[in-house]
């Protein structure tokens, strides 16, 4: 009588204890994933409330909710079977976490969360379950923004085929124009093709809705393909298409048509515009090349009850306790990559440009370069031997780690200022020493200025960014020490002025600044 009283409270505890061991190993997955990737996801929500460019990346994690949501009734008749197999790309999802976060790379460590995420849901609950969260998984790599040098480099380019390609749409409707870069010169007026002009915004957000929307299609996989690629020429020509209307206001009218607001209302109907070729398209494909849906309902029918199968508490903690360990070392290796050395430079860097300096003399100069991440700071314009000014930025930073580092003068640029062409320099400073950095011809409206940057470590220079970052992740892993500078020198291209002219003035800048600041950076 005692024995059968007592074993219902005994059954009742036990599986009260299993409940809430199942429920804790779960949790301290999430506390460790939140702890390694939280400054991740804030940094990403940042960056959607401040580029509207981006801010279609709010939508995303909503939509592949619904995704999953779809999917409910089919997850729940699949059995997690943990797959081991998960632990190894889960383990080099964190590694390019710790990359990332080693030399500043904020991209590199959003694909590493994506991948951690995906993942960790294969390790824990296998294959079988896996397969209806692919895509909604993958869909989320959507919301995060593309390298900066990449969106900058398309933008260039794409302003260039739109001033092209607007000005031969122009002289087909009477309309005289020449073209130079991407600028548009009209009879009475001039057009520059902006950044915010170039049609770039519509182009990741129109592929953002047009992959889920394809992906809802009942046609075949290629053709949804198809239609997703589909949207960066649908976007570019929308843009097209204002650039011209604007261009034949502005002929026809003048310059009142920028000071209404259909310059503005123009920039929404271009999204607008190629939404509405999108869906033509895909309506079109739809009624073609429609297919059948079958559903399979016995694929599913060896599932079973998830509980059922957690009978062993080393089964059901081995998968987890794979995930939890590799999560807690990556944790403690980041945190000992975060402290390392703040390094701090040997002397001032005005000591560069000071009075003594070969008659340097600092004067004033609009729209100079900034850095907000740099440690310490020159930014001057001195004039040259020849009396023409030259700007003199050089940045610091004793420490480029968590996302903070240097910009690139690639692609941070003085307001209203870009790029027009780029070549590698080379130029000797002694013996064998030379300084490898980057020519660089820049233009705002009709002002012209060169400019040679470089970035340096010590006495090593790097031309390019990557190479910088890829010494940065070295110096960090075998020094622990993440410091390096940016070095950018402009001067103004004169009139009737030669671009070898004003390179050799820049040359002879280089070579004194390059053996002050050898001596004022840390070895």
């Amino acid at each position: 009588m005692i024995d059968n009283a007592v074993t219902p409270r005994r059954i009742s505890f036990r599986f009260s204890n299993l409940t809430i061991l199942r429920w804790a190993k779960w949790l301290a997955i999430v506390l460790l994933f939140a702890l390694f990737y939280g400054r991740v996801v804030a940094e990403l929500v940042a960056d959607w409330y401040r580029y509207e460019t981006f801010s279609y990346g709010f939508l995303v994690p909503f939509i592949a909710a619904y995704l999953v949501w779809q999917s409910r009734d089919r997850l729940k008749l699949i059995s997690p079977k943990p797959s081991f197999w998960a632990a190894f790309p889960l383990l080099i999802a964190l590694l390019l976490g710790l990359i990332g976060q080693a030399i500043g790379d904020v991209f590199s460590t959003r694909v590493s969360m994506i991948m951690a995420l995906a993942s960790t849901f294969y390790l824990l609950l296998g294959r079988e379950f896996f397969k209806p969260l692919w895509f909604p998984l993958l869909y989320l790599m959507l919301m995060i923004p593309p390298p900066y040098v990449l969106i900058k480099n398309l933008t260039y380019h794409l302003r260039y085929l739109d001033a092209a390609h607007g000005a031969n749409i122009l002289e087909f409707l009477g309309i005289p124009v020449f073209v130079e870069a991407y600028f548009i010169h009209l009879p009475n007026m001039t057009l520059e093709v902006a950044d915010v002009c170039s049609g770039m915004s519509s182009v990741f957000a129109l592929f953002a809705l047009g992959t889920v929307y394809a992906y809802f299609l009942p046609i075949r996989a290629s053709l949804k393909v198809f239609l997703a690629v589909c949207t960066f020429p649908f976007a570019m020509a929308a843009n097209l298409i204002r650039i011209v209307v604007i261009a034949v206001l502005a002929y026809n009218f003048g310059a009142i048509v920028f000071q209404s607001t259909f310059h503005w209302l123009t920039g929404t109907t271009v999204f607008l515009l190629a939404l509405l070729m999108l869906i033509s398209t895909g309506e079109l494909l739809r009624r073609k090349f429609s297919l059948t849906v079958v559903r399979d309902a016995g694929r599913n029918e060896i599932a079973a009850d998830f509980d059922s199968r957690d009978t062993s508490v080393v089964s059901s903690w081995l998968p987890h306790g794979v995930c939890i360990f590799v999560f807690t070392a990556t944790l403690i290796l980041a945190n000992s990559l975060g402290n390392g050395q703040k390094m701090h430079l040997n002397s001032d860097l005005r000591l560069l440009v000071s009075p003594e300096t070969h008659g340097l003399v600092q004067s004033k100069f609009p729209d100079l370069y900034q850095d907000a991440n740099a440690d310490e700071a020159l930014s001057v314009v001195t004039t040259s031997q020849d009396e023409n000014p030259i700007e003199v930025f050089v940045g610091y930073r004793g420490e480029q780690a968590g996302g903070i580092r240097l910009g690139s003068p690639k692609i941070n640029f003085p307001e209203h200022w870009n790029s027009v062409w780029l070549k590698p320099a080379n130029v000797e400073v002694a013996g064998d020493t030379s300084i490898r950095g980057t020519w660089m011809l820049t233009r705002k409206g009709n002002s012209a200025r060169l400019v040679i940057y470089w970035y340096q470590i010590a006495e090593d220079t790097f031309s390019g960014e990557f190479e910088n970052r890829i010494r940065q992740l070295q110096r960090a892993f075998l020094e622990r020490r993440t410091d390096g500078a940016v070095v950018r020198i402009a001067t103004p291209l004169l009139d009737g002025e030669s671009v070898e002219q004003a390179q050799e003035r820049l040359r002879l800048l280089s070579v004194q600044l390059y053996s002050r600041l050898t001596k004022i950076l840390p070895a």
